[in-house]
């Protein structure tokens, strides 16, 4: 009986000790999917952006997209181009500030003729 007893206990501890090292491991699986997942939103996130503010442009009346170049790199936001007015300038600034993800924008907008 004694014996019994013991190598039941032997077995539950190795079964309990075999639980935890496979939660572990499905742990540090987990922290390395999220580390990957994290690197490649990085990479989307600014081609996104960009894709973003493009297309708010598009549907805006006030900001001639075809003629805005908009760059995205590390969540900062480049606008270069020629526009009719400053306050298309503003507008193409607003619509690029208000994308998820924008951290900044740096505008180098020249107004004048097209």
């Amino acid at each position: 009986m004694k014996r019994s007893l013991l190598s039941f206990g032997l077995i539950l501890l190795l079964g309990l000790m075999g639980c935890n090292a496979a939660k572990n491991t499905g742990t540090t699986v987990s922290e390395g999917a999220k580390a990957a997942a994290s690197k490649t939103d990085e990479v989307v996130t600014d081609a996104s952006i960009t894709s973003a503010i493009k297309m708010k442009m598009a549907d805006d009346k006030t900001v001639s997209a075809s003629k805005i170049d908009v760059d995205t790199k590390d969540g900062i936001v480049t606008l270069n181009g020629t526009v009719k007015s400053q306050a298309e300038a503003d507008q193409a600034v607003t619509l690029a500030k208000s994308v998820h993800g924008v951290k900044s924008v740096q505008s180098n907008l020249v107004v004048g003729q097209e």
